[in-house]
C-alpha cells in the first residue's frame, strides 16, 4: 500500500516522474514509518575547536527518538566524507517514510549564501581548508527531501560560541534558510548569533528538545514553540532558537491528541456561558487551568458570588477603547460585541489588580494593549505570509499533477497495461486537490483573523502604537547585516493599520499591499 499521506506533500511527490517510465518501473520502496540521522561533531582535530557536548546530544537523541519508533543512526566525529556516506544511508533508509529527520551538532559557519557543517578533520581556520571539511546545508536539504518523506526534519544545534565565532573566515551565526514544502528547518538560535554548548550534559537546545520530544498530543511546530521558550528563558532572551517551516497537515512524534470530543475547550466554555452558573465556569476552570478563557471564567465567577470589583477609574467614553484593550488583552472575550459597562468596569479593575503599583491607569491599559497588539500582528502577519506561500506552491502542485495526468490520459488511455498508473495518479491528484482545499481555508481563516485585528488595532489602538513595541531583539546584538523576519513583519502590520485608518471602512486595502509585496 502506499504511504503517501494527503496530510502532506513533499518536493518529491510534486516532481511527478515521466508517467511513462513510472508504469514501466514502478515497485514501491520499503522503509521505516520514521527515520533519523544523528550528527555530533565535538572531537575536533583543531583542539581549540573542541566541543564538550555534541556526543552526549547524539546519545541522549538516539535514545529518546528510539523509544518514539524511530530507526536512527547516530554518529558522532565524522569527517566530511563521512557526513556525504551518511547522507546517502539517509536518503535510501527514509524513502517514502513518514518521517525523517536529520540532527547536527557542532561547529557550523556561513560563508556567502552557504551555511557549512565542518567536520572533525579541520584542522586550520583557512577558506580551503574549511571547503575541504565542510558540507552545506543545502546538501543536507537535498538529502533528505529526496527521499520523499511525509515530514522532513533538519534540525541544526551549531553556531556554538567557540573559536570560530570570532573567525574572520566567513560569518559567526546562520543564515535562515527555508526547505521545500513539507520541510521544517529548526536552528538552535536565530539568524546571525550563536549558540550555547551549555554547562550540563547537553547544550541548552537539546536539553529543551529533549524535555518535550516525548511530549504527547502537540504537533512538531507547538513543540518547536515550546523549545524557543525554554531556551529564551534559560539563558535570559541571549539565545533564541528559529524554525523555517513549510508544513502542511499536522505530525506528533509522541501520541497523537484524541479526537475533539466533549472535552474540547471551546464546547466546555460555550457550555459553561449557557448555563452561567458557578459550577460551569469552575469546570471549565478545573478542565482547562490555563485555558484561553481563564480570566473571564474567573471574573464571572467572581460576579456570581457578587464579590467583583467595579473600577470607578473609566469614564463613559472611555468605555469602547478599555473594552477593546482588555479583549486584547484577556479580560474580555473577543468577538463579543458589546459587554454591559458594569462587566467592563470589573473586567478594568481585575486588570488592575494584577498591574504593577502606580500603572494602573486608562492611559497605561491602552499602551499595554498595543504593545500587545503589536506582537500579535507580528506574529500573525508572519502566519499570513506563510500561508501565501503555502496556498501558491500547492496550486501549482495541483496545476502541474493536473496537467499531468490530461497527458496520461490523453496518450494512455486506450493502453490497458496503462489503467492502474493512471488511476494512481488521479487518486493522488484528488489527494492534491484536499490538501489544497486545507490549505485554502487555514488562508481564510488567517485572513479573517489578520482583517479583524487591523479594524480593531485601528480603531482603537492605534494612537498608543509606538516603534518601541516592534521586535528589536536583534538589532541589540548587532545583527545588522540582516533584515530580521520578526521587525519586517511588525512593519508590514504597522503599514496596514495605517492603511486601515485612511481607507474606506471595510476596504483591503492592506491585503492589496501584501499581495503586491508578496509577489
Amino acid at each position: 500500500m502506499s504511504k503517501w499521506s494527503f496530510r502532506t506533500l513533499t518536493p518529491a511527490r510534486l516532481r511527478w516522474l515521466p508517467f511513462a517510465a513510472a508504469m514501466l518501473c514502478y515497485s514501491p520502496a520499503i522503509a521505516a514509518d520514521r527515520v533519523a540521522l544523528l550528527i555530533g561533531n565535538g572531537g575536533y582535530a583543531n583542539t581549540d575547536f573542541t566541543l564538550r557536548n555534541p556526543q552526549n546530544d547524539v546519545q541522549a537523541l538516539d535514545a529518546a527518538l528510539s523509544d518514539l519508533g524511530f530507526d536512527v543512526r547516530a554518529e558522532v566525529d565524522l569527517t566530511r566524507d563521512a557526513i556525504v556516506d551518511s547522507l546517502e544511508w539517509l536518503q535510501n533508509a527514509a524513502n517514502g517514510a513518514e518521517i525523517a529527520m536529520i540532527f547536527y551538532a557542532g561547529h557550523a559557519v556561513q560563508v556567502g549564501t552557504e551555511n557549512l557543517a565542518i567536520g572533525v578533520e579541520l584542522e586550520t581556520l583557512s577558506s580551503p581548508a574549511l571547503d575541504k571539511a565542510s558540507v552545506s546545508l543545502s546538501d543536507f536539504l537535498a538529502a533528505i527531501e529526496s527521499a520523499g518523506a511525509d515530514l522532513s526534519m533538519v534540525i541544526f544545534d551549531a553556531c556554538r560560541d567557540n573559536p570560530l565565532g570570532a573567525a574572520q573566515i566567513g560569518t559567526a551565526g546562520l543564515l535562515p534558510v527555508s526547505g521545500g514544502l513539507g520541510t521544517l528547518v529548526a536552528y538552535s538560535t536565530d539568524p546571525g548569533n550563536v549558540a550555547t554548548d551549555g554547562t550540563g550534559d547537553n547544550s541548552t537546545f537539546t536539553a529543551a528538545l529533549l524535555d518535550h520530544l516525548a511530549t504527547p498530543g502537540i504537533d512538531v511546530r507547538l513543540m518547536f514553540g515550546r523549545v524557543r521558550q525554554d531556551v529564551v528563558r534559560e539563558t535570559a532572551g541571549l539565545q533564541i532558537p528559529w524554525v523555517e517551516e513549510a508544513v502542511i497537515g499536522e505530525y506528533y512524534l509522541s501520541e497523537p491528541p484524541a479526537p475533539l470530543s466533549p472535552d474540547d475547550e471551546v464546547r466546555v466554555w460555550e457550555d459553561a456561558v449557557a448555563r452561567g452558573t458557578i459550577d460551569s465556569y469552575s469546570g471549565y476552570l478545573g478542565r482547562f487551568p490555563d485555558g484561553l478563557y481563564r480570566i473571564v471564567a474567573r471574573l464571572r465567577i467572581d460576579d456570581l458570588q457578587g464579590i467583583a470589583p467595579e473600577s470607578v477609574d473609566l469614564a463613559d467614553d472611555q468605555l469602547p477603547a478599555a473594552m477593546a484593550a482588555l479583549e486584547m488583552l484577556g479580560y474580555a472575550v473577543p468577538g463579543v460585541s458589546t459587554l454591559p459597562d458594569g462587566r467592563v468596569r470589573q473586567a478594568f479593575a481585575l486588570w488592575q489588580s494584577s498591574s504593577t503599583e502606580g500603572d494602573r491607569t486608562f492611559e497605561s491599559l491602552m499602551r499595554e494593549a498595543a504593545r500587545t497588539a503589536t506582537f500579535v500582528g507580528t506574529y500573525t502577519a508572519g502566519i499570513l505570509k506563510n500561508d501565501l506561500q503555502r496556498y501558491a506552491s500547492v496550486t501549482e502542485a495541483l496545476r502541474a499533477a493536473q496537467a499531468n495526468l490530461v497527458t496520461a490520459e490523453t496518450d494512455f488511455g486506450d493502453n490497458e497495461a496503462a489503467q492502474a498508473a493512471i488511476q494512481s495518479m488521479r487518486r493522488e491528484v484528488g489527494e492534491i486537490a484536499q490538501i489544497h482545499q486545507a490549505v485554502a481555508a487555514d488562508l481564510d481563516a488567517s485572513r479573517t483573523y489578520y482583517s479583524d485585528l487591523i479594524v480593531a488595532t485601528d480603531q482603537h489602538l492605534s494612537d498608543w502604537m509606538t516603534d518601541e513595541a516592534k521586535p528589536r531583539f536583534a538589532s541589540s546584538r548587532g545583527i545588522t547585516r540582516l533584515s530580521d523576519r520578526a521587525l519586517a513583519d511588525a512593519q508590514t502590520f504597522q503599514s496596514h493599520v495605517r492603511l486601515a485608518g485612511t481607507a474606506p471602512e471595510g476596504s483591503y486595502a492592506w491585503l492589496a499591499a501584501l499581495m503586491k509585496d508578496f509577489n
